[in-house]
């Protein structure tokens, strides 16, 4: 016989005759069984046992305050420049866009819209051929501030009689 069918052989008695030695389940025993797995389980990483940070001072270091004072100052910049940023969505676009249109046809500028020509430009809301360069778009001038001067004047003559 070979050396292979007689250790084969062996094997299979010794795992039959361990089978009948084991006891029989019965609900008055209270022994049990131990199972075994063939690597025992895992153990358990001393990683996960350990305290974070053991070793570590708890007290804030000096370059912590800096960098705390540093994130939150971007954060409020980041706030603000984002909160005031332009608005540059097709529909915000597309709105001032027809209403520059409707603008220039109102005021009798604009006949007939052409297809890709865009009316929301500085030279189609500002005169730049204006005379007077403080008043570009040629208002009429409010004479309130004259009003005052001759009330100021009018006192003046009062208190000097």
């Amino acid at each position: 016989m070979s050396l292979v069918a007689s250790l084969a052989r062996r094997c299979t008695v010794r795992a039959a005759s361990n089978a009948r030695s084991l006891p029989a389940k019965s609900s008055s025993s209270a022994t049990a069984v131990q199972r075994r797995f063939m690597g025992g389980g895992q153990p358990i990483s001393r990683s996960m046992e350990a305290e974070l940070w053991q070793g570590h001072p708890k007290e804030p270091e000096g370059w912590e305050t800096t960098i705390y004072l540093t994130y939150a100052a971007s954060a409020v910049i980041l706030t603000f420049a984002l909160g005031f940023a332009p608005d540059t969505s097709i529909k915000t676009w597309a709105s001032s866009e027809a209403q520059a249109r409707l603008t220039l046809q109102a005021e009798g500028k604009l006949d007939k819209p052409v297809f890709g020509v865009h009316y929301d430009t500085p030279e189609n809301k500002f005169d730049f051929e204006s005379v007077n360069p403080d008043n570009p778009f040629n208002e009429d001038d409010d004479d309130d501030d004259d009003d005052d001067d001759e009330e100021e004047e009018e006192e003046e003559e009062e208190d000097d009689e």
